[in-house]
């Protein structure tokens, strides 16, 4: 901690991001890899992924790929949907990733309490949480990344 601040190794951000979530799917072995399978077939690179079960053990996967790549992706996601039981798609054309980086993240405390505060803080709604052992990274909206990178700049210190 420096000054007050949480360190982290940097900021990492992307900015031309689609999400698409299947939502109530079914839960049982095999979803992903046939989602992701399908995606992959099809030259869609999946770039971040979220998947959980809710009190209807109901799955949901959201995940996030380039906006130029979204058609594609729609069409293969709601091919795997029908297969699979899942009750409905959605998506935003307009979503961008921030994410923050460091080798001690599992040393410190705090990084995910100070990275929501500082976005909410700001007003920025976290559309969906990835992490790592070492990066946290959020999905927001894409017209308000430039205001994420100055929250997390004035909340951490970083490179």
């Amino acid at each position: 901690m420096t000054n007050g601040k949480l360190q982290a190794g940097g900021l990492i951000q992307n900015d031309h991001l689609a999400m698409i979530g299947i939502m109530d799917i079914p839960s049982h072995p095999g979803v992903g890899g046939k989602l992701f399978s399908a995606l992959s077939d099809q030259g869609v690179n999946v770039e971040l992924i979220v998947h959980l079960i809710d009190l209807e053990k109901e799955d949901h996967i959201v995940l996030c790929v380039d906006r130029d790549d979204l058609s594609e992706a729609l069409t293969v996601v709601e091919r795997i949907r029908e297969e699979v039981g899942g009750k409905a798609v959605i998506s935003d054309p307009e979503v961008a990733s921030i994410s923050l980086f460091g080798l001690d993240f599992r040393e410190q405390r705090g990084i995910a309490s100070r990275m929501c505060k500082a976005l909410g803080d700001c007003n920025i709604n976290i559309r969906a949480i990835s992490t790592s052992l070492s990066t946290i990274t959020c999905v927001i909206e894409a017209r308000r990344l430039d205001d994420a990178v100055s929250a997390l700049r004035e909340a951490f210190t970083l490179p």
